[in-house]
């Protein structure tokens, strides 16, 4: 049986595992756009049994040139104390604990004044994070939105809410939204033109509306792009807790709908598959490319903590064995990217 033969045969018994097991793979998956906008109100944090958005991640210790760790969003609805009224002490240390949380929206004006039970039943929800004094929460937190692709699509504009929420924080969060390029990028950039208020805290109770335009830097991109909402310098000195911020109604739009899948298929010269049983030290790589030379090849488990970072300097077709790795049991995704080109296996270790 020839290379190709084999990486067809393993890539459809890939797929059918893919989708017996898509449910614990879907967390991982950044979204795939369609039409000419995506619109998220987060209504999901509000619904009977709270749902974090697909495509939607909290990080903690972002820098300039890293997406920083992969934080838990806690999607139980807590407090953002908008405190015109006393608050209880268990609504206060609710608050005052360090998380990404499912805080009331400052949509509605009257949740300035709310109490924690009136709080808990405003259905209007944010995606929000509770700062605490140093890395990786001061400064490093991050809202990110994660695409898979842009491949026929160009001109892309964005619109939010940045909300401030605890207006006893004396403290100030200035935020920026920047882009990223692949499965982690190495370098975060600024887009190319922001308007809006761009802090939050100083006793402030805001819900302040941002745009943000892209130029052509986010336009037919072939691997994933990152655009994250993101607080990189330290909160403003003094006593006093830190700010409760959160985002609302994100809403971006484009040029173009996109490609079809077959045209994608055309797209993708690049192929991988797990040779072998993947073990918890090594795991091998197939891979069949067109355009040889230098690839970044990255493992993330299935919450989507990236696990290993290396390079592999490709021919037309081989395979490459990754070893040492100190994998725990659990679902994996393998990518392997030259910035033009991806190709994305998955594999188990048991």
């Amino acid at each position: 049986m020839t290379f190709a033969a084999q990486l067809k045969k393993m890539k459809k018994a890939l797929l059918l595992s893919t989708l017996m097991a898509g449910s614990l793979l879907a967390v991982a998956q950044p979204v795939t756009l369609s039409g000419t906008s995506y619109t998220q109100d987060f209504s999901s944090l509000g619904a009977a049994t709270p749902t974090t958005p697909s495509g939607w991640y909290g990080y903690n210790g972002a820098t300039s040139t890293s997406p920083g760790t992969l934080a838990t969003i806690k999607t139980s609805k807590t407090y953002g104390v908008f405190a015109d009224t006393v608050q209880s002490t268990s609504c206060m240390s609710s608050v005052l604990n360090e998380d990404f949380k499912n805080f009331a929206s400052a949509n509605l004006p009257s949740a300035k004044t709310a109490t924690c039970s009136e709080q808990a039943n405003i259905t209007d929800r944010a995606l929000g994070v509770r700062q605490k004094s140093g890395t990786p929460w001061d400064p490093g937190v991050s809202f990110v939105f994660k695409i898979a692709n842009t491949l026929g699509r160009t001109n892309f504009n964005l619109t939010f809410k940045l909300q401030s929420l605890d207006t006893t924080s004396p403290r100030t969060t200035t935020w920026a939204v920047e882009y990223g390029l692949g499965a982690t990028p190495t370098a975060f950039t600024a887009a190319s033109s922001v308007s809006g208020t761009l802090t939050t805290g100083n006793y402030t109770f805001s819900n302040n509306t941002i745009t943000a335009s892209f130029g052509s830097a986010l336009d037919n991109q072939s691997g994933n792009v990152w655009i994250r909402i993101v607080a990189l310098t330290p909160t403003t000195t003094g006593p006093g807790n830190r700010t409760s911020s959160a985002i609302d109604d994100f809403n971006l739009t484009w040029t173009g709908t996109g490609v079809s899948v077959e045209e994608v298929n055309k797209l993708t010269t690049t192929s991988m598959a797990v040779f072998g049983q993947a073990t918890s030290d090594k795991v091998t790589l197939g891979y069949n490319v067109t355009e040889q030379g230098k690839y970044a090849v990255t493992i993330h488990d299935i919450s989507g903590r990236q696990v290993y970072t290396g390079a592999l300097q490709t021919n037309e077709t081989g395979t490459h064995t990754i070893d040492g790795l100190n994998l725990v049991p659990g679902f994996y995704v393998a990518r392997m990217s030259n910035g033009n080109t991806n190709a994305v296996t998955r594999f188990a270790v048991h």
